[in-house]
């Protein structure tokens, strides 16, 4: 067991964003919002010692955390909304924790992004 030099938050998916998924015209008959919180994205971020500081990571980088949900089901960034964090507010419930352990012993591996392909 490890802990990992990170602070953890989750991004749950809510109503409005639901919603804007459905208005894209792409098939979502194998998902429900439901499914869609119960698997929400995860971030890494700086450690933290507090839920302040963890709050500070997302502020800072709310629109780089906005982008990367919407380009996970869509490309094309005139369908997206304005990155305001009002419409992230709306949009996204939050969970943090400033304590990440890593129960595995394999090493961490890292990728690059790669938005999440409907096709």
């Amino acid at each position: 067991m490890y802990e990992v030099n990170r602070s953890v938050f989750l991004l749950i998916p809510l109503d409005p964003f639901w919603n804007w998924l459905q208005s894209l015209g792409i098939d979502l008959s194998e998902y429900s919002l439901e499914d869609l919180q119960a698997d929400a994205n995860a971030y890494l971020v700086n450690p933290c010692d507090n839920a302040d500081e963890v709050w500070d990571e997302i502020e800072s980088r709310f629109e780089e955390i906005f982008a990367a949900e919407l380009a996970d089901w869509c490309e094309d960034e005139s369908e997206w909304p304005d990155l305001h964090p009002d419409i992230f507010n709306e949009w996204f419930d939050i969970q943090l924790s400033t304590v990440l352990t890593d129960l595995s012993a394999e090493p961490l591996a890292r990728e690059a992004f790669q938005p999440f392909n409907l096709n």
